[in-house]
């Protein structure tokens, strides 16, 4: 099994603040924000307040007509497969992670820290024997 790291409040705070300056230093102008769910979901509330742009549950994201989405940010705790975030861009989102695995396929618009190892993040709102779960996005 690979080692698990439990990641802090205040590493989370720190990498949302970073992808914020990012954000906010980027051409990129956004009317919404919203989170992939589970993961994304506390990420993507704290980075709207941050930013100071609404924040929209991702269900409704993706009722939005086509030419609106390039103005959604789509954000996840950890771009690690890619998976979420792919289909995510696929709607035609920019997206975001606080975390990007080096070995991910894909690379979100926008990330604050890069992780060069395959250690397994854990974070402060799940449980420490947490099992990954992929596919939930129906």
């Amino acid at each position: 099994m690979k080692e698990k790291v439990f990641l802090s409040w205040a590493w989370v705070d720190q990498q949302v603040l970073t992808l914020a300056e990012i954000i906010r230093d980027s051409v990129s102008e956004f009317t919404y924000v919203t989170g992939i769910p589970r993961g994304g979901l506390i990420p993507g509330a704290y980075l709207s307040h941050n930013l100071g742009i609404k924040y929209i549950p991702y269900g409704d994201a993706k009722q939005l007509p086509i030419n609106l989405r390039n103005q959604v940010l789509v954000v996840d705790d950890i771009c690690d497969s890619g998976i979420t975030l792919l289909e995510a861009a696929g709607f035609g989102f920019q997206t975001a992670a606080l975390a990007l695995r080096y070995s991910a396929p894909y690379i979100p618009e926008f990330y604050s820290e890069k992780i060069t190892d395959d250690r397994w993040l854990v974070f402060p709102w799940e449980k420490a024997d947490e099992k990954p779960i992929q596919n939930y996005l129906g």
